[in-house]
């Protein structure tokens, strides 16, 4: 199985680039403002899609366990 929280973080790095940076200019790279914003989105609804799929409607609402002690 993959390591969908590898996934994740990779997305989270995306998303932050894409939207954390908004002096650079994507021109560049062929990207537009709103461009960037729909690849934000994109990406942040791929993020629900892996977890809906990973724990079930349910469980995305579920209280998250009790962590270790250590």
């Amino acid at each position: 199985m993959l390591n969908t929280n590898l996934i994740h973080n990779c997305i989270n790095i995306l998303i932050l680039v894409v939207c954390a940076l908004p002096g650079f200019d994507f021109s560049t790279l062929g990207i537009d403002t709103e461009t960037a914003l729909k690849i934000s989105s994109g990406l942040a609804l791929l993020k629900l899609v892996i977890n809906a799929v990973r724990d079930g409607p349910t469980g995305m609402v579920a209280p998250p366990p009790p962590a270790e002690e250590k």
